[in-house]
This record gives C-alpha cells, sequence and structure tokens, in this order.
C-alpha cells in the first residue's frame, strides 16, 4: 500500500528529470538556411501593353476621375431591398 502512495510523487519527479534533461541540451544538428532567389518576371509583350495616356486627356481630367472613383469606393453602400419571391408574383 504505502508504494501507491509514493508512486505519483516519483512519476511527476520522473518527468520533471526529463524535461529538464531535455531543455538543458542544445539542438543537435541545425539545418543551412535556405536561400530563395527573387522572383524574376518577363517583360510584357508589346500587344499586352497598354497604350500611352491620348494627348487630349489632361491631367485635371484624371485626377477628377481619380477623386471620383475613390468617393464611389468609399462611399457605404445601402443594403438592397430582398427582391418578392416567384411564387407571390404567380398570386
Amino acid at each position: 500500500m504505502r508504494i501507491f502512495k509514493l508512486l505519483p510523487p516519483l512519476m511527476l519527479l520522473l518527468g520533471l528529470l526529463l524535461l529538464l534533461q531535455a531543455c538543458a541540451s542544445g539542438p543537435k544538428f541545425l539545418p543551412a538556411p535556405v536561400v530563395v532567389q527573387p522572383l524574376v518576371l518577363p517583360p510584357l509583350p508589346s500587344q499586352a501593353r497598354q497604350p500611352p495616356r491620348p494627348a487630349i486627356c489632361l491631367p485635371t481630367c484624371l485626377s477628377g476621375l481619380t477623386r471620383l472613383r475613390e468617393s464611389l469606393l468609399s462611399s457605404p453602400k445601402a443594403p438592397a431591398s430582398p427582391e418578392p419571391s416567384a411564387s407571390a408574383a404567380a398570386k
């Protein structure tokens, strides 16, 4: 009976000793760092490039369009009202 009373503290002590031993020893092998080369993107073909801006476009026109687009993107959208169901419209 006495052994059963001593068993839990001994198991706890054994677990703590194993944990201490594992934490005390440093890593045995450190892998070499992996060097990743930067991705090289080929230039776009001439058919895929955007044509240059025509001379008719003024910088003020472009800035006005940019402001309009940003204001439209930042404005909160109202939730759409639900459409009536098809079965309700058929009645």
